[in-house]
C-alpha cells in the first residue's frame, strides 16, 4: 500500500513527465520492427508511466499500442498525452488473453515489486506473447548504489528513504538472478547501462536491459 501511494504522489509531480524513449529501447525495437508489417504489430507498455514508449510505439507506426499501469495518476496523464488505450492493472494479472501480444515493453518497472513477484509477472509476460514475440525489459542492477537509501528488506530489497518516490519497493538483481529470470524464455541477451547523477560521481544509476523470445 505504500508503495502504491508513492507512485500516485510521484505522478503529481511535473517532472514525472517524461516525453523522451531510452535510446537503447529505440536500437532494440529499431531491427525487430524491420521488414514487418509494422502496422499490424501488437504492443504493450508494460508499467507505462506517462507513456513515452506508448508514443515511441506510435511513432514508428505501430497501430495502437496498449499502456498498462497500476498508477490512475498516471494513466490520467497518459490520456491527456496520446491517443492509444491504457487500462489500470496489475502486472502479476494482466487482462489479455494468451498468445495475442507481439511486444511487451517493460521498460523500468519490473524492478519496483518484491524480488518474488517477478516470476509471476514474467509468466504473464510469457502467456500474453504470441510464438516468436518479444520482451525488451530492463531490471535495477545490483551495482546500483543512488536507490539503495532507506530501509534494507534483505535480499537486495529496499524500501526507498526520502525522494521523489519515498516508501516505493526496489529491487536489485545481479547477473546470475537476471539469467535465471530470463531462462524461462526460449532465449534472450542482455546488457547493462550505468551513469552518475550530475554533481554526484559517487553514486551510480545501473541497470540491466534485456530482450527475451518466447
Amino acid at each position: 500500500m505504500d508503495s502504491e501511494r508513492a507512485w500516485e504522489r510521484h505522478y503529481t509531480r511535473e517532472r514525472s513527465v517524461l516525453l523522451h524513449p531510452d535510446e537503447n529501447l529505440v536500437r532494440m525495437l529499431a531491427p525487430y520492427t524491420k521488414g514487418r508489417d509494422i502496422g499490424g504489430i501488437r504492443a504493450l507498455d508494460l508499467g507505462c508511466g506517462t507513456g513515452r514508449h506508448v508514443n515511441l510505439m506510435i511513432g514508428m507506426g505501430i497501430n495502437r499500442p496498449l499502456g498498462l499501469d497500476t498508477s490512475l495518476n498516471a494513466l490520467s496523464l497518459c490520456a491527456d498525452l496520446y491517443d492509444a488505450p491504457f487500462v489500470q492493472a496489475d502486472a502479476r494479472a494482466i487482462p489479455l488473453k494468451s498468445g495475442t501480444i507481439d511486444i511487451v515493453v517493460a521498460w523500468g518497472s519490473l524492478h519496483y515489486a518484491p524480488k518474488e513477484d517477478l516470476e509471476a509477472m514474467l509468466a504473464e509476460v510469457r502467456r500474453i506473447l504470441g510464438k516468436g514475440g518479444r520482451l525488451f525489459g530492463t531490471l535495477r542492477n545490483s551495482r546500483d548504489s543512488y536507490l539503495k537509501k532507506g530501509l534494507h528488506l534483505g535480499n537486495d530489497v529496499w524500501r526507498t528513504g526520502p525522494g521523489d518516490i519515498e516508501s516505493s519497493t526496489v529491487a536489485f538483481y545481479s547477473e546470475d538472478e537476471l539469467g535465471a529470470a530470463l531462462s524461462r524464455f526460449s532465449s534472450f541477451r542482455y546488457g547493462f547501462m550505468e551513469r552518475s547523477p550530475l554533481g554526484r560521481p559517487d553514486l551510480v544509476i545501473s541497470h540491466w536491459y534485456f530482450e527475451a523470445e518466447r
